[in-house]
């Protein structure tokens, strides 16, 4: 199956992505050459990010200008399924609540036992 001109000029797209992440990050950085691990792996987070910014950008555009959704229920939907992943994560580290200073308030104890095995 060959590809089409979209889907070259999407992966074209994600390729220039990806080269703007690694200049942002070895900026942010400072300088770093080429091949190096920290660059690499925050780059390719960074990438990510922009990468979902822009998919949730063109499903919202989608889903209001083809299917007629509105704004409102298309964010509805989203902050629905942000607090299904929000909460996820606050039981994978253990957060029992949050600060007025939106830091979160851990169980210590719970929290330690479900990361020991992680890298310190």
């Amino acid at each position: 199956m060959s590809d089409s001109p979209y889907m070259e000029s999407y992966r074209e797209m994600v390729r220039k992505l990806y080269v703007l992440s690694s200049a942002e990050v070895r900026q942010f950085l400072g300088t770093r050459p080429d091949g190096d691990p920290r660059v690499e792996y925050l780059a390719g987070l960074q990438s990510f990010q922009n990468m979902a910014n822009a998919q949730i950008s063109c499903l919202m555009r989608l889903v209001t200008e083809k299917l007629g959704v509105s704004e409102e229920d298309f964010l509805a939907v989203a902050a629905e399924e942000i607090g299904k992943q929000v909460q996820t994560m606050e039981n994978e580290l253990a957060v029992v609540g949050w600060n007025e200073d939106g830091t979160m308030r851990l169980d210590l104890q719970a929290h330690r036992e479900k990361t020991k095995g992680w890298p310190t």
